[in-house]
């Protein structure tokens, strides 16, 4: 590959990566919402699981954004480390639906 290559491929990663935080962000925003309450315990602890879960998926992703920018990180491994990022959201995602529909 090329160096120009490498680049393009790089800011496509970071691109991909840039778009899941903002639904991370947006996710979690929005559990901060009166209409996302908890009714019961159960339902509380649930809620403060999430937050912190999305909190910790936020913080995970700007720590990858920056590896990614520095370029410390070999593009494979790069893209192994993104596409975990994705699965961890879509996971997150999965439980605040369960969490909405026991609501």
């Amino acid at each position: 590959m090329t160096t120009a290559e490498t680049k393009f491929d790089f800011e496509q990663l970071i691109l991909r990566l840039e778009r899941n935080h903002q639904c991370v962000l947006r996710l979690s925003r929005n559990l901060n919402s009166y209409k996302y309450e908890p009714r019961n315990y159960d339902c509380f602890t649930r809620l403060r699981e999430l937050k912190s879960s999305f909190a910790a998926l936020a913080k995970k992703q700007m720590a990858l954004f920056d590896k990614i920018q520095s370029q410390s990180l070999s593009f494979d491994k790069a893209v192994q480390n993104v596409n975990s990022s994705i699965q961890d959201f879509h996971n997150l995602e999965k439980q605040m639906a369960a969490y909405l529909l026991d609501l």
